[in-house]
């Protein structure tokens, strides 16, 4: 493995476990919350590069995702933050990016 691979790898890796973690705090909640949650949450404050990273993860198959984790990613992929957040607001969520005092969005 070469040491790009592995940097990729690395990161990839560290990325899983903060989406995994954001996946963890949604679970508590009605499910189609908790995914657009998760999708909400990694438009607000990952960067492009970061989202870039983590869908060819789970193109590669998404070893390690929570499965509501890989659900809020897929949600996001589907539609443009902003409808993400649209739709969250609409099951009863909060959009982080659109709450007051948020920095996000």
């Amino acid at each position: 493995m070469s040491a790009a691979e592995e940097k990729h790898g690395g990161e990839a890796e560290r990325l899983v476990i903060m989406v995994n973690q954001v996946a963890q705090f949604f679970e508590s909640q009605a499910h189609e919350p908790g995914v657009l949650g998760i999708a909400d949450h990694v438009a607000a404050f990952w960067t492009p590069r970061m989202r870039d990273m983590i869908f060819r993860h789970l193109d590669a198959g998404g070893q390690g995702l929570r499965p509501l984790a890989r659900e809020g990613l897929e949600s996001l992929r589907a539609r443009p933050p902003k409808a993400a957040r649209k739709k969250l607001e609409a099951a009863g969520g909060i959009s982080v990016g659109t709450m007051p005092g948020a920095d996000a969005g």
